[in-house]
């Protein structure tokens, strides 16, 4: 048996208040919702002091969007189909399936509401949207390596052209988050790219997204 010490990773009980953290903030987030969220809450659910919770979240929104962002990763990971319209379908109906859950959907209504004049919330909201699109740039830069798009493609624009008829939906309209959605939404993002949708629309094969 060595006698060597163990060497431990440097940061790991960093690391692991900021899982314990987060998870906390994303457990009373989708169960109270927004308003019931404050940082002594959530510090004592983690069981670590107030001031570790503050060290790195200077607000309870900042916490909130980085709990959000988290949540999004784990349950929205960006998918890998082999092709720029696999990948759209993929990810949009990942998001619908999230976004349709009740106590998330509270949380993104609570959210969306919140006065855009209080600046902590504007740079939260921007800091949320900033790690999905980093995310979302890999689906891009694979599209351009296989040649489906050109060198330069804008990222935001693909997702925001993708993303935005279920958004419009969820915070507008209530009209159904559907297959044809997905079907429409695809065809829109692609087209303002200069592709034509050309596979089978995968809500056929997944009825469970039509009502």
């Amino acid at each position: 048996m060595s006698d060597r010490p163990v060497q431990r990773r440097p940061g790991g009980r960093t690391a692991r208040n900021r899982e314990s953290v987060l998870r906390a903030t994303a457990d009373l987030l989708l169960s109270e919702g927004y308003d019931q969220l404050t940082i002594a809450r959530v510090a004592a659910a983690a069981q670590v002091a107030e001031t570790t919770v503050y060290r790195r979240w200077r607000t309870k929104a900042h916490l909130a969007a980085d709990a959000l962002s988290e949540l999004a990763r784990d349950e929205n990971p960006i998918p890998d189909t082999g092709t720029l319209e696999g990948d759209l379908r993929a990810l949009l109906t990942q998001v619908i399936a999230l976004v349709e859950r009740p106590e998330v959907k509270r949380v993104i209504l609570t959210v969306v509401s919140l006065a855009a004049e209080d600046s902590d919330v504007v740079r939260a909201k921007d800091a949320f949207w900033e790690t999905r699109f980093a995310g979302a740039a890999a689906l891009v830069k694979r599209a351009v390596e296989r040649g489906e798009l050109p060198t330069g493609a804008d990222p935001y624009e693909l997702i925001e052209d993708l993303a935005a008829p279920v958004y419009f939906r969820l915070l507008v309209t209530g009209r159904p988050l559907d297959g044809r959605l997905v079907d429409r939404a695809v065809g829109l993002a692609l087209s303002r790219q200069g592709i034509r949708a050309t596979s089978e629309p995968e809500h056929r094969a997944s009825p469970s997204l039509d009502r």
